[in-house]
């Protein structure tokens, strides 16, 4: 029983590979010609110089929409004066924002509402300046504590001194004209205003916006060299030589101005 049973198995396995053997046959020889005919440089160019068309156009919203998955989650706090994004591979990038926060409780919260970004793994703040009105310890000038920013001096008990202290006092008041505010010339990017302090963020994301090279895929057509994430192996006998995708440049980080420059 056991052998009629291994007979009968392995007569219907023959059988498979009998009715099969035309079909193999077939895929073999389209295989051949599809080798053949992508052998040709011309059909071998058109297929790259479309594969490149397509990722090309496919690129063009790379950025913006990045920059739209990335606004909702900035602080209204946060004054932005310019937002740019560059690519590190093929899996992350970052991107970098200059703008003014008031304080070092609005410099603090900023790092934790960007951090809500989907996939961001990192952010790294640079530039704070800020100074902050402190409650100074006793001293025998000031018996109070009178609050004052950090660079001041004790604020007196005594009136006269007092009266002393603020009349020299150079701190400037009213309008400042400062961080170009009062420029009315287009496009003028506004600076820190008076209070405020101009920081450089910048986050890092999973995402991939690394755009086509068109000129290293073309010259990988010519011979020359391909760039490093073209595939060079040869595929194996009897399989369709693999198109070679379009090389993806490092790029340049591309900027987007804030809205409200104006």
């Amino acid at each position: 029983m056991m052998v009629n049973i291994s007979n009968a198995r392995l007569q219907k396995a023959n059988d498979s590979v009998t009715e099969a053997t035309p079909m193999y046959d077939a895929a073999v020889k389209v295989a051949a010609d599809a080798d053949a005919i992508m052998a040709r440089p011309e059909v071998r160019q058109l297929v790259v110089n479309t594969a490149l068309a397509k990722e090309m156009i496919a690129s063009n919203r790379r950025y913006p929409d990045l920059y739209d998955s990335v606004k909702p989650y900035i602080p209204r706090f946060f004054r932005i004066t310019s937002l740019s994004a560059s690519p590190i591979d093929a899996a992350s990038c970052t991107v970098s924002m200059t703008g003014t926060v008031k304080s070092a409780q609005e410099y603090a919260d900023l790092m934790l509402a960007l951090l809500r970004i989907p996939g961001a793994t990192s952010v790294s703040r640079a530039g704070f300046q800020k100074e902050d009105v402190i409650v100074p310890p006793l001293v025998l000038v000031d018996n109070q504590g009178r609050p004052r920013l950090e660079s001041k001096g004790p604020i007196p008990d005594d009136p006269l001194d007092r009266l002393a202290y603020f009349e020299n006092d150079t701190s400037a008041s009213g309008y400042f004209s400062a961080g170009n505010f009062g420029n009315l010339e287009y496009g003028t990017e506004k600076g820190a205003r008076p209070g405020e302090s101009q920081i450089t963020v910048s986050v890092t994301i999973p995402q991939n916006i690394q755009t086509p090279n068109p000129r290293a895929t073309i010259q990988s057509l010519a011979g020359g060299n391909a760039p490093a994430n073209t595939p060079q192996a040869r595929p194996a006998a009897n399989t369709p030589p693999a198109v070679a995708p379009p090389a993806d440049d490092p790029g340049t980080p591309k900027g987007k101005a804030a809205a409200g420059d104006d």
